[in-house]
This record gives C-alpha cells, structure tokens and sequence, in this order.
C-alpha cells in the first residue's frame, strides 16, 4: 500500500539546499518498496521513488544559484510516502533529511 509521512516543515522564505534519503536497513517487502519526498500534494516534487530494498543514500541538490525561485512562499510541509507491494515488510528503515537557510538573502541585490 501507499503511507504517507510527515517529514518536518520548511519555514517560508526560506531556501532547500539538499534533500536526501538514506536506506540503513532494507525493506524486507515481498514486492517492491520505494520512497519519494515532496510536499502535500507532490509526493514525488524533490525525490522521486527510489529503491528502499537495498542499502544507499539518494540526495537532491538545489539547482542553478540560489534565489527568489528557490525559496519557498509559505511554510511548506515535506513528506516521504512509501510505496510497497506484496506482504508486508517487516524490517526497513529510511532517515529523509532536507538542509535549509531560513530567510536568507530576503532582498536580492543586483550586481553590477
């Protein structure tokens, strides 16, 4: 089935650097299992599903320089949803971590 988890909370106008996802202990699913990190209603808006049956560490990393299109305008919910199939897995364990400067640069300078 499909859980949805409530990660943290991304303050407004603040700006995502990473995002990772890291499989210390393998789902022991019989189907498959994967997990995606986003935000209320984009499950997959900054990882998309990714294999949580073996061991690794998945990150995103904020494209391009950080500016006005990187920061969020509210307070913003992140979420991990995990996607299993088969029986139900009875070990698994997956840390989702999202580094952040709250209200960086909240004036942009233009250089000349």
């Amino acid at each position: 089935g499909t859980t949805t988890y409530n990660v943290g909370v991304i303050p407004k106008n603040s700006q995502l650097l990473t995002t990772t996802i890291r499989v210390a202990i393998v789902s022991n699913a019989s189907g498959t299992a994967t997990v995606s990190v986003g935000k209320t209603g984009t499950a997959q808006y900054l990882i998309a599903n990714t294999n949580v049956k073996a061991l690794g560490e998945t990150s995103s990393i904020a494209d391009a320089a950080l500016d006005e299109a990187d920061r969020f305008a509210s307070d913003t919910l992140i979420t991990a949803t995990l996607i299993a199939a088969g029986t139900a897995a009875t070990t698994g364990q997956v840390t989702v971590t999202f580094t952040y400067v709250q209200a960086n640069n909240l004036q942009d300078v233009a250089t000349a």
